[in-house]
C-alpha cells in the first residue's frame, strides 16, 4: 500500500476547539492536550470535514490556504499525519503511515 492508498481518520477519542492561532486537541482517552499551529489545524479540519480522506485531497485542500510548493507540502503533511498517527490522535487503513513512523524512529 502506498501513502497515496491511506484513507485517514481522526480518533474517536479525541476532540478539537480552534482558534485563530491553530487548535487544541484533547484526547480523552488519555487525559492529554495537544496544540496544533495554522498548518497543522488546517490538516485536522481537513480530516475531520472528510472522513477517509486521502493524502493528495489533504494536499488540495491546503494549496488552497498556503503558498508552499505541492511537493514540500506533500511530504511535510505525510510527516505530520505519521506523528499524529503515532500519538493515536489519527487512524489510518494502510501500512503506509507505520513506514513514516518507521523512518522517524531510524532518524530518517
Amino acid at each position: 500500500m502506498t501513502p497515496d492508498d491511506t484513507r485517514w481518520n481522526v480518533s474517536p477519542d479525541v476532540r478539537a476547539t480552534y482558534s485563530e492561532d491553530g487548535a487544541v486537541l484533547l484526547d480523552i482517552d488519555k487525559g492529554l492536550c495537544y496544540s496544533l499551529n495554522v498548518v497543522g489545524s488546517q490538516i485536522w479540519l481537513t480530516i475531520e470535514s472528510r472522513p477517509g480522506i486521502g493524502l493528495e485531497a489533504i494536499v488540495d485542500a491546503l494549496e488552497t490556504h498556503f503558498h508552499v510548493p505541492r511537493e514540500q507540502l506533500r511530504a511535510d503533511t505525510m510527516e505530520y499525519l505519521g506523528n499524529l498517527r503515532q500519538k493515536g490522535l489519527l487512524r489510518s487503513n494502510g501500512a503506509a503511515s507505520t513506514t513514516t513512523t518507521a523512518r522517524q524512529r531510524k532518524g530518517l
